[in-house]
């Protein structure tokens, strides 16, 4: 657990709200009201900036609030009476793949598979972690429990349960995503490319496709998939339909999300007074 959250960020693919029901009715959101938001993608460490990624912890700052929440359940740990062995490494996050792959550089990569990219961590990994005797693993639990987030919010998109504004927004721009008159002629048009190719999903409604299994096959098919997004407005088109109903739903609620945004640099602030505190040079914050 302990080495759970010192080393390895969070930002892995969030929980995605499955689609609306036909039954379901959403609130009227003007997407002209975002019209000039756009997504940013970048196509070789496959990392995606949209209007809310304001409102969350970046992949490196999710590194350094983990690393200052473990460093204080280490403390924790110590003050029990057991030596803890230094340990940290890189973290990693994942390609966001909701909308199937967009990058060719990494489908030629990885074919549809997401890229998982490197976060660097505050401290040198090492080689292994010693062993752990049941006292010290009771210890750790016991620890981990009482320091809990220590007072630092864990803004990251998708937590199962979070009723918070920040994700109220990214999840209801996705399922207006979905209903979008111009982002259903985009994925019709996708399929019937696809259809044309003989290219097959791998089910209704998903956006991976069936391929051969080989390594080969499964990135000629990627590349075969971004071909025909490109025949209906390009892989980042149904990003830009989503940043914009994110921007659309911002300005009305703008006042909470200045106060969310101070509250991020707060406690990214804190996390690094934290592991200053513990011997980490201000070259790895």
């Amino acid at each position: 657990m302990l080495v759970a959250l010192a080393g390895t960020s969070c930002s892995s693919e969030p929980d995605r709200p499955s689609e609306p029901g036909p039954t379901l009715s959403l609130p009227a959101i003007d997407r002209s009201a975002g019209g000039n938001a756009r997504a940013s993608l970048n196509e070789t460490t496959g990392e995606i900036v949209l209007p809310m990624s304001a409102y969350w912890y970046s992949d490196r700052e999710n590194v350094l609030v983990n690393s200052a929440v473990a460093s204080l359940i280490f403390d924790c740990v110590e003050e029990a009476g057991f030596t803890v062995a230094p340990w940290d490494g890189d973290g990693k996050a994942l390609q966001d793949s909701r909308y199937g792959q967009w990058s060719r550089a990494l489908a030629a990569k990885n074919g549809a598979l997401p890229e998982i990219r490197k976060i660097p961590g505050v401290m040198e990994e090492q080689p292994e972690r010693p062993a752990l005797s049941a006292k010290q693993q009771e210890a750790e639990s016991k620890c981990t429990k009482s320091v809990g987030r220590a007072g630092l919010p864990e803004l990251l998109e998708g937590l199962v349960g979070d009723t918070s504004i920040q994700n109220q927004i990214s999840n209801l721009a996705v399922a207006l995503t979905e209903r979008d008159p111009e982002f259903v002629a985009f994925r019709q048009g996708w399929e019937d490319c696809l259809a044309g190719r003989g290219l097959k999903l791998t089910e209704a409604g998903s956006w991976n496709l069936q391929s051969a299994g080989s390594k080969e096959d499964e990135i000629r098919v990627a590349l075969l998939d971004l071909e025909c997004k490109e025949t209906v407005g390009g892989p980042r088109k149904p990003y830009d339909i989503l940043a914009q109903y994110q921007a659309a739903q911002m300005k009305d609620h703008q006042a909470e999300l200045n106060a969310l945004a101070e509250e991020k640099t707060a406690a990214v602030e804190r996390a690094k007074h934290i592991l200053r505190d513990h011997g980490v040079a201000d070259a790895r914050l």
